[in-house]
């Protein structure tokens, strides 16, 4: 019961960082960094890892993925207190247009356990 009320309110859930080596990039580029996954008061099991490259328009406040950056499925334990970290590398298109007040560009990483998921979002910097 007390297993059912900590995941109902998202209490001793995993957590996702991603941690990126440089955060201003520029098109076609390599972006290199790392999943870091943190364990809290329960034992979780991790089925699968996302991670999109997001653009937003404020211009007309769109927002579209440009493309998946990675997904990584497993079967992974991670224990409480536990942590797990993954390499990632990810080459920028060639025809991303330069960050602005208008034009924003994140990548949106996804942690989904057997019964939660976690998200997290790193903005990033496009200049020429």
């Amino acid at each position: 019961m007390l297993k059912k009320c900590m995941s109902f309110f998202k209490l001793g859930q995993a957590t996702i960082d991603l941690k990126l080596d440089s955060y201003e990039l520029k098109p076609g580029e390599k972006v290199n960094g790392s999943f870091l996954l943190k364990g809290r008061w329960m034992k979780q099991i991790i089925k699968r890892l996302e991670c999109d490259l997001i653009v937003q328009n404020e211009e007309d406040h769109t927002e579209r993925m440009i493309e998946s950056v990675t997904t990584i499925y497993m079967s992974k334990e991670l224990p409480p207190d536990g942590s797990i970290e993954i390499p990632m590398s990810y080459q920028l298109p060639e025809n991303l247009i330069c960050s602005s007040p208008m034009v924003t560009y994140r990548l949106q990483t996804r942690l989904i356990c057997e019964n939660t998921r976690c998200v997290d979002h790193d903005e990033i910097t496009i200049c020429s």
